[in-house]
């Protein structure tokens, strides 16, 4: 992404993993947690905790490589 986020966008991935808890809703890892949109910010995914689900940055990568699916959690 060539954009800087917002504050509140980054609020959103922020409180996303605080509410889960840090851990990738895929493995269950703590380590190296990231947020993820489900509906893809570019494609008019909301930046609202609503649209955001904790990964670690293995799971994220494989998500983004399309070897993984958020959409079956």
């Amino acid at each position: 992404m060539s954009q800087k986020r917002s504050n509140s966008h980054l609020r959103a991935q922020r409180d996303g993993k605080k509410r889960d808890h840090y851990t990738c809703q895929i493995c269950g890892s703590h380590n190296h947690t990231e947020g993820h949109h489900m509906l893809d910010y570019q494609y008019g995914g909301a930046a609202n905790t609503g649209n955001i689900v904790t990964l670690c940055h293995n799971c994220h990568e494989k998500v983004h490589h399309g070897n993984l699916d958020v959409f079956n959690l």
